[in-house]
């Protein structure tokens, strides 16, 4: 019997994916480790095929002719991917599932990532001078690789509470009068009798009938029973199947145009096209369900209602709305046009709109200081990619984003690098104020998406950031760092006494960064805004404090 199995090239455990997978145990599959597939007891097996995302695997030789081979080098793929075997005619798709490496997180990560940059792009968007809607894409402009995977995320997501939902839908009680012979009227009511008497025949029954005298004798021919059915079609179903519509048409429209976009070809975007009309198709299935037979039309929007937030399955989805309404609007940038291997990237930008929309909440951000930080035109809302500086009102802060810094003899202030360009992920300046005197304090934030050991190759760049950014004058140079900080996803354990707790926990003990200046803050996707501000204050006080302590 045909089947295809996977093993960790490393440890040569193998598992059946195809037919009848078995279950794989946890961390049995990781990323950034070999993975090979066998296909055996197959006639042809040379003329077969494996893909993944769209991808062909490389194929390896082997001496059986019923047996084929297959390397994948998986990278940063954690999570669910898909897989399609080939034989000839025949054709089987299936989903393989991949743990995270220890120094790195999750696939759910990166979608919480996209998400919050999605969400805080648009409650920063409304404090700037635009006046523009960017609740849904046109369709003309091909959606960027992120948000892409997030509705991918999204999508399979809904097939399963959808599903759910059709197993055991909510319905609901609805009267409706129906016309019965009067020999199949068992049950009718006098109210009903009596109201029968208005239209229709009058006929005499048998005399053995028991009736009121009133009467007479005499019944309508047709009874006028009011009756309760059970049914699906209520707003709920109504506005799920609208959704569901709606988003499988975007998908379509996205398809056409990201196989229409003149780009250069890239095989990060190569086969996007056929995975958007595959989602679409999944959504036109789900309209076709039992749950939707019988029910009609309404707006593509979820209300309030007690069904949506009483029912767990139904307040999931709920929740895949506002996530489908976020990724599905016209917001571009080059930091969304990026595939899960470069999450790394994306955590930058996630780290900057998170402190700025934390700042934002508890200060009052004047509209033209967003200006720098997007653009609004016809095609859509546009996140700047870099030299972002935002200036905090009241405060004599300027948080800036990817801001170059070059030789600082070159520079009007005379802050930047003695030796080539600086470019940190983030940098908080603080001009002097009157509650603030002084001259311009920088504290510098590089944003690592990594935890672990993998933190301690990371401590370089913090170094070099704080002492290569002066200051000169007259005099000579100064260092124009007040602290320099890394930002990671890690919240590792530390002992009371920062000497005791051993790298990288040790960056992360407030004693050692208010005693240094130097550290890493903890910043993980998900993370309350209460979290994030308290953050942003601890580099903020750690920074300016006047005495260290001892």
């Amino acid at each position: 019997m045909s089947e295809l199995r996977v093993r960790n090239a490393a440890s040569g455990s193998g598992w059946r994916i195809w037919p009848d997978p078995e279950l794989i145990p946890s961390g049995s599959l990781v990323e950034a480790s070999d993975c090979l597939f066998e296909l055996v007891d197959t006639p042809g097996a040379g003329d077969a095929d494996l893909f993944i995302d769209d991808v062909a695997l490389e194929a390896l030789r082997t001496r059986d002719a019923s047996t084929a081979r297959w390397r994948w080098s998986p990278g940063f793929h954690a999570g669910s991917v898909e897989c399609q075997l080939r034989i000839g005619s025949r054709r089987a798709t299936f989903d393989v599932l991949l743990d995270p490496a220890q120094h790195k997180l999750t696939r759910d990560a990166f979608d919480t990532m996209v998400r919050e940059i999605l969400e805080d792009s648009f409650a920063l968007f409304s404090l700037s001078a635009f006046h523009k809607s960017v609740a849904r894409g046109d369709g003309r402009r091909p959606p960027p690789i992120a948000r892409l995977q997030f509705l991918r995320s999204r999508i399979a997501e809904i097939v399963r509470i959808v599903e759910a939902i059709d197993a055991a839908p909510r319905r609901e009680l609805r009267a409706e009068e129906r016309v019965v012979a009067l020999h199949q009227a068992a049950g009718a009511t006098g109210a009903e009798i009596l109201k029968s008497f208005r239209s229709g025949r009058i006929v005499a029954v048998h005399p053995a009938t028991p009736l009121h005298p009133g009467l007479a004798g005499r019944l309508p021919q047709r009874i006028v029973k009011r009756v309760r059915r059970s049914s699906l079609d209520r707003r709920e179903h109504r506005e799920m199947k609208a959704c569901l519509r709606l988003w499988s048409g975007w998908l379509a429209a996205a398809a056409t145009a990201v196989a229409s976009a003149a780009a250069s070809p890239d095989a990060v975007a190569h086969g996007w096209p056929r995975r958007l009309r595959r989602l679409a198709h999944r959504l036109d299935g789900l309209i076709a369900l039992p749950l939707f037979e019988s029910v009609g039309e309404a707006q593509p929007r979820v209300t309030a209602s007690a069904v949506w937030q009483g029912d767990p399955k139904y307040r999931r989805f709920q929740r895949l709305y506002r996530d489908m309404s976020l990724g599905i609007a016209s917001l571009f940038g080059d930091f969304l046009d990026m595939p899960l291997a470069r999450t790394f990237d994306l955590y930058e930008l996630w780290c900057f709109l998170r402190l700025l929309r934390a700042a934002a909440e508890r200060e009052k951000i004047g509209a033209a200081n967003m200006q720098t930080l997007f653009l609004a035109d016809a095609s859509g809302l546009t996140i700047a990619a870099n030299a972002v500086s935002v200036p905090i009102d009241g405060t004599g802060l300027t948080l800036c984003f990817q801001r170059r810094y070059r030789e600082y003899w070159r520079e009007a202030d005379g802050i930047g690098s003695f030796s080539r360009d600086m470019q940190p992920d983030i940098v908080i300046e603080q001009r002097p104020t009157a509650k603030n005197e002084g001259t311009l304090r920088l504290i510098v934030i590089d944003a690592k998406y990594r935890i672990g050991g993998g933190l301690n190759d990371a401590l370089s760049s913090a170094h070099m950031y704080r002492d290569a950014i002066v200051r000169g004058h007259d005099a000579g140079i100064e260092g124009a760092v007040t602290a320099a900080y890394l930002l990671a996803p890690d919240a590792p354990f530390l002992s009371p006494e920062w000497r005791q707790t051993r790298l990288p926990g040790r960056l992360f003990h407030p004693d050692y960064r208010r005693r240094f200046r130097f550290g890493a803050v903890t910043l993980q996707p998900g993370m309350a805004m209460g979290e994030i501000q308290a953050a942003l204050d601890a580099m903020i006080a750690d920074a300016t404090a006047t005495e260290h302590a001892q």
